[in-house]
């Protein structure tokens, strides 16, 4: 089922609900886009390298809901995935 795009950037992923970790939002949006753009591409390995800068930022892209968030918000080991 449908659903059209919602508005702002971030190729189609919006923040997860509750995640208000401290981030440079506009960057993880343009970055987010791009990735998205290489994936329609079928540029994967270029989407991947996006996807670690993000982490990089302290950012995780869940792409099965179409969202990212700030991973953790200050040390400590997260469990495993």
């Amino acid at each position: 089922g449908g659903g059209g795009y919602g508005g702002g950037g971030g190729g189609g992923y919006t923040r997860a609900p509750g995640d208000n970790g401290p981030v440079d939002i506009a960057k993880v949006e343009g970055l987010l886009s791009e990735r998205n753009d290489a994936k329609r591409a079928r540029d994967f390995d270029k989407a991947d390298s996006i996807r670690d800068q993000l982490r990089s930022l302290g950012v995780e892209v869940l792409d099965k809901e179409r969202q990212w968030r700030t991973s953790g918000g200050g040390g400590g080991g997260g469990g495993g995935g």
